[in-house]
């Protein structure tokens, strides 16, 4: 069977409510009957102690017989709601008082004493479902002597002790139950509106309806979560505006030179160009090839990005990944003048994927020789916890307008061909819980600097 959460709120509620006033009226049963006796053993000790140093003054073998004494121990007898019965040596009873407000009968009393061998003393005694306080003292004469055994006794009910303090605890026990459903129904109220709220957000953003937004006014667990919805519509948004704008950079980039080769071969076709064919046929090879090499950048870029164990970890050297990267690109470098330096490089084993990290630096290399004058330098040191690696070149440095986004798919700077260099860069990098920064030289020459930090242990 199916509940809401407002339901089950308010049998919980009840529930606790329940188990609590179960448990303390058990309390208040025990320590009640505890409470009682001990008042009584005390309030009959003193008044037993009272009455036997009134039957001792009178100096007589049997002073009880005296009526003047007995009238006045049953007036206090009656005043207090004692019951008293008076036994001789033989335990027989003498006298007895009071005792149609006991439930008991002044035999049984009698025998209960008896049973004692007549010593002084408080006793409890558990008949019919009742608790009866019994305090009995033995009479002596001078000569040692026992004449008399007085038996005064209370009859202990644990729950007339107090009715008004009983009362107060019951209604105590359903005003508290009363203003618990009270507050289970108004929070479970707001808290499954504001849960209504949060599921009617979650269709919305599925049925990808970003702009729209639910108020929730919450400072608890239903407001974090409100605003990590707000941050997850945000993201998707983000991120379908990214990949519509991936897909129409994309299709611009390959329609280009799809364009390109088709008006060549029409051209042919067409007899256009019956001359110099040889630099059509170069021409169509070398569009064929920026195809080629942007369609492979895309799902390189893609696979970095998509796939979860691309990664093919294994310890290599800082200085081995950086030779491999300056190998890569050092016939370019020179065909175009530009000195690649290898700087202080330090040699430590990264646990990466090498050939993933050489390409890093590979098209780091290669962004810097579109802008490098001279000199392209490449350095590692060693932090806490990974290896930096800085690409430093001379040339005109980073444009305010352009830092922002220089590793955003298809971003192309004055010179770049696809956009897609510093993207992979910057994916790799993630891919290995690292990062990659970018900024203007700071020591007063122009040129950009490219930070990679790689961590030591993935």
């Amino acid at each position: 069977m199916k509940y809401s959460i407002k339901t089950k709120l308010i049998l919980s509620y009840t529930v606790i409510i329940l188990l609590m006033a179960g448990i303390s009226m058990s309390f208040v049963s025990l320590f009640s009957e505890t409470y009682m006796v001990r008042n009584a053993s005390d309030q009959l000790r003193q008044y037993a102690d009272r009455i036997a140093i009134s039957l001792a003054s009178k100096q007589t073998a049997v002073p009880i017989l005296f009526d003047f004494v007995w009238d006045s121990i049953v007036r206090g007898i009656t005043e207090k709601n004692y019951a008293l019965a008076v036994m001789n040596e033989k335990s027989e009873l003498v006298r007895i008082s009071n005792f149609e407000i006991v439930d008991i009968s002044p035999e049984d009393l009698a025998t209960f004493v008896a049973s004692k061998n007549g010593k002084s003393g408080i006793f409890v005694m558990h008949e019919n479902r009742e608790t009866f306080v019994i305090c009995s003292r033995q009479m002596k004469n001078q000569s040692g002597e026992i004449y008399a055994t007085i038996a005064v006794l209370m009859q202990v009910d644990r729950y007339n002790f107090d009715n008004l303090l009983i009362l107060l605890f019951f209604a105590s026990i359903i005003a508290a139950s009363a203003i618990a459903v009270a507050s289970a129904v108004i929070f479970s109220g707001q808290l499954t509106r504001n849960i209504r709220k949060l599921q009617k957000r979650a269709e919305m953003i599925a049925n990808r309806k970003f702009d729209s937004t639910i108020e929730i006014n919450a400072n608890d667990e239903i407001g974090e979560l409100a605003n990590s919805l707000d941050s997850l519509a945000k993201s998707i948004e983000e991120y379908d505006k990214s990949q519509k704008v991936f897909l129409q950079n994309a299709s611009h980039e390959l329609r280009t030179p799809l364009m390109s080769i088709r008006g060549y071969v029409e051209g042919l076709k067409d007899g256009i160009f019956t001359k110099n064919t040889d630099e059509v046929y170069e021409s169509i090879l070398n569009q064929t090839s920026r195809l080629e090499k942007l369609v492979e950048d895309v799902i390189y870029l893609s696979k970095i990005e998509t796939t979860k164990d691309v990664l093919q970890l294994s310890e290599v050297r800082t200085d081995e990944i950086v030779d491999e990267a300056i190998e890569r690109v050092d016939g370019i470098a020179v065909a175009k003048g530009i000195r690649i330096v290898k700087g202080e490089v330090v040699k430590e084993d990264l646990l990466c994927d090498g050939d993933h990290l050489a390409t890093v630096f590979t098209n780091l290399f290669s962004n810097a020789l579109r802008y490098a004058k001279s000199e392209i330098k490449i350095e590692a040191c060693s932090v806490e916890n990974g290896v930096i690696f800085t690409v430093t070149d001379d040339g005109p440095g980073i444009r305010d307008e352009e830092m922002p986004h220089l590793f955003d798919r298809f971003f192309k700077g004055s010179t770049g061909k696809h956009g897609l260099g510093l993207a992979i860069v910057k994916a790799i990098a993630v891919a290995h819980k690292g990062r990659v920064e970018a900024y203007n030289r700071k020591d007063g020459k122009s040129g950009a600097v490219f930070e990679v930090f790689i961590p030591k242990e993935q």
